[in-house]
């Protein structure tokens, strides 16, 4: 399935009263793992850690909640041995709690790390990146009569119309009659792309997507851009160079390639914005220390980090005071803290349960400048 950004933040909600979710991960990419057989020792090995760790957190629980997480490995691998087509899929992500009747599959274009945990809700800290790079996509591709739309969020395509109004040519007859006629037939041209504009806002209000490509000839574009509804301006981010014909697969590629584009422009944009507001003492933090002391304000707003970065810290599991480095006791309410090998993990997953945006640089060192995280505040 695609996963978009408001069915995270439910993910992130979901908080069952007396049972454990099991979160579930599996590197599936073809590449690491070319044949079935080394695919299967992995799964096999993580299924079996699975396990081993499931007898250690099932005490102290109920009898109900003990069989929930038997039951949610049971279906895990039941899904797995029906076959995964990794035809589009390099990462897989499984959040289960058997007891609530929830079950949730995200199939990603990106590989992940293998790893389970089992936890009061589902852990998402490592679907950041993937969130991240999974903007929905729509491209709006129109020449003076037809018209083509088509969405993208992470490997799922769709082509959701491919219309042609009618629209008369232009007469080679000269005086008055030709310029009627012109002018009727331009008439006609822009209830074209007034219809191509309208049927992309309310493909927007029954499948939001974040970004809008636009594909048109110089002179339709102008109109289109013209006749594009705010909510639609608000999302556009920029046009590609092809011809309303193309195969489908040759749209959907230069799409594709403006909007990598365009990610790695806005991961720049943010960390500017960042340097900026922290520079005025205000609205930004760099480094972990001050973002993580903004996330445990509940202040932030957007976080940004590297793809990939890591560092030690502590965890307060009385209150959930994050911090950097060791202590033995949590500042906040002088409960016993726990060491914990990677903060990071566990900011990113207080973020997505605040309901902040997350945001990951996948370029190397591409976030250098502000120690590799930061954040934009909400005051």
């Amino acid at each position: 399935m695609v996963v978009k950004t408001e069915e995270v933040r439910d993910l992130a909600d979901f908080r069952p009263e007396g049972y454990l979710v099991t979160s579930f991960f599996l590197n599936v990419d073809a590449a690491q793992f070319p044949s079935d057989d080394l695919l299967d020792t992995g799964f096999d090995s993580l299924i079996h850690d699975a396990e081993s760790r499931r007898k250690d957190v099932e005490e102290g629980l109920s009898h109900e909640a003990t069989e929930s997480i038997r039951s949610d490995l049971a279906k895990i691998r039941e899904l797995y041995e029906s076959g995964i087509d990794r035809d589009d899929t390099k990462g897989v992500a499984i959040f289960s709690c058997a007891g609530m009747d929830f079950w949730q599959v995200i199939q990603m274009p990106t590989p992940v790390d293998n790893r389970v945990e089992f936890g009061p809700g589902p852990y998402l800290a490592p679907i950041a990146a993937f969130i991240s790079h999974a903007k929905a996509t729509a491209v709006l591709v129109t020449d003076k009569q037809h018209a083509r739309i088509f969405t993208m969020k992470a490997g799922d395509v769709r082509e959701w119309t491919d219309f042609e109004d009618y629209v008369p040519q232009r007469s080679e007859a000269g005086g008055w009659s030709q310029m009627r006629f012109q002018r009727r037939s331009d008439n006609w041209r822009k209830h074209h792309v007034d219809h191509a504009a309208d049927l992309t806002l309310k493909l927007l209000q029954h499948y939001p997507f974040d970004w809008l490509i636009i594909g048109a000839e110089v002179q339709t574009a102008a109109d289109l851009l013209e006749s594009l509804h705010p909510y639609l301006k608000d999302r556009l981010i920029g046009q590609i160079d092809v011809r309303i014909d193309a195969d489908a697969q040759e749209i959907v590629d230069k799409a594709r390639e403006l909007r990598e584009r365009v990610e790695s422009e806005h991961i720049n944009t943010l960390m500017q914005q960042i340097q900026e507001y922290a520079g005025a003492g205000g609205r930004g933090t760099i480094g972990l220390d001050d973002t993580l002391r903004a996330l445990n304000e509940q202040k932030v707003h957007i976080l940004l980090l590297q793809s990939g970065y890591a560092a030690p810290g502590t965890e307060c599991p009385n209150c959930g005071i994050l911090l950097a480095g060791t202590n033995e006791t949590c500042p906040a309410c002088a409960a016993p803290a726990r060491a914990v090998d990677n903060i990071v993990d566990a900011a990113i997953q207080k973020a997505i349960e605040l309901g902040s945006t997350v945001e990951v640089a996948t370029e190397l060192e591409q976030l250098s400048p502000i120690e590799n995280i930061g954040a934009i505040l909400y005051y």
